[in-house]
């Protein structure tokens, strides 16, 4: 049984440049609603609607009485349609390419599907009184949806997907995956007369990187878990009554994440230097990139410490976590996947630059 998509595909085709600025705005959506998220709880707006996924019992939509907490936390429901949106714009891109790229579907679909988890996890929030240990589930939610948008935008801004471009395809074969890749031809030539390669040339290092990074993701994993639990032991309950705290020492916790996140530094910093090292310049490039977002984050996270938490610290430095996992994730995928080797058309041609 052919789907909708099966019964559009043979009269709808989308440029890359579309997939690019879907997965763009897939991503931004992400972080925003992380961010729009904290300002329900920094505000105490987390109760402003009463249940879910009505307002209140008796309004689906937000009643003047409810006054601005009300219409802090019923916006923030809102940008759930609009990253929605956004997200199934990202699918319908990947899905009407010339050739569409299975990982680029699967990673779009499942955004969908996070999504609707993280409704459901939200209003299972709301009808628990806001319990911090389903606030921070209902974080890591957000941060899962973080995960599969990063995935689907390097992909698609990755010199492999221009690469996958290049194939042409005809008959009534497979339309996409690594059949329709084996069946697809590339282009060898590109338009500036060098040659592109599909495969870079061996690297003997780059296994030992990718251990590094997927450490850096582990422990990474850690700092975020470590930051939720610190929040939903701190002093802002996400509501202006009295809300059950997760009991655990708040300055130990904070002292906890922080050491976490100076070993977060330490990693991302050697997986820069090994990147140096090996003439890795997209790890490389991306690891310091890393690296100032940290550096960022932990003087923000002193800052906000000593100044009593005031929120719109707070909520600069949620951003700043978003940022932090971004990066983290992408030093990852730069050394599973590097960038193809670009040689000089030649009688015998060699690789003059790897990815």
């Amino acid at each position: 049984m052919r789907t909708p998509f099966g019964l559009i595909e043979p009269y709808v085709r989308l440029s890359p440049r579309a997939v690019r600025w879907a997965t763009t705005l897939a991503l931004v959506c992400s972080i925003g609603i992380i961010l729009t998220g904290g300002i329900v709880r920094l505000t105490g707006s987390g109760l402003g609607c009463t249940t879910w996924p009505k307002c209140t019992d008796d309004s689906l939509v937000v009643p003047a009485e409810m006054g601005i907490h009300g219409a802090i936390e019923f916006t923030n429901r809102m940008l759930t349609f609009v990253i929605s949106i956004a997200v199934g714009l990202a699918i319908i891109t990947a899905r009407f390419q010339k050739v569409p790229n299975r990982w680029l579907v699967r990673t779009t679909w499942s955004q969908f599907f996070i999504i609707v988890l993280n409704a459901v996890l939200g209003g299972i929030t709301v009808w628990t009184g806001l319990n911090p240990y389903m606030v921070a589930v209902h974080f890591c939610a957000a941060t899962l949806l973080l995960t599969t948008t990063t995935l689907s935008y390097d992909f698609a801004h990755s010199p492999a997907f221009e690469e996958w471009n290049k194939r042409t395809y005809s008959g009534t074969g497979p339309r996409y995956g690594r059949r329709a890749a084996a069946s697809a031809p590339s282009s060898a030539k590109a338009v500036d007369g060098s040659v592109v390669l599909p495969e870079p040339v061996a690297d003997p290092t780059r296994p030992g990187r990718t251990k590094l990074a997927w450490i850096l993701v582990v422990v990474a994993g850690f700092l975020v878990v470590a930051g939720t639990v610190t929040t939903g032991a701190g002093p802002h309950p996400g509501d202006s009554s009295e809300v059950h705290r997760i009991q655990v020492d708040w300055a130990g916790m904070a002292w906890t994440h922080g050491l976490i996140g100076v070993l977060v530094l330490v990693l991302a910093a050697v997986c820069a230097w090994a990147a140096h090292q090996a003439g890795d310049r997209k790890t490389f490039r991306r690891g310091l990139i890393l690296l100032g977002v940290l550096i960022g984050q932990m003087t923000l996270g002193l800052y906000q410490s000593l100044d009593g938490l005031p929120w719109v610290a707070v909520a600069i430095h949620m951003v700043g976590a978003a940022l932090t996992w971004i990066g983290v994730l992408r030093v990852l995928l730069a050394t599973i996947h590097p960038d193809p080797v670009v040689a000089v058309a030649t009688d015998s041609p060699a690789p003059v630059a790897a990815g």
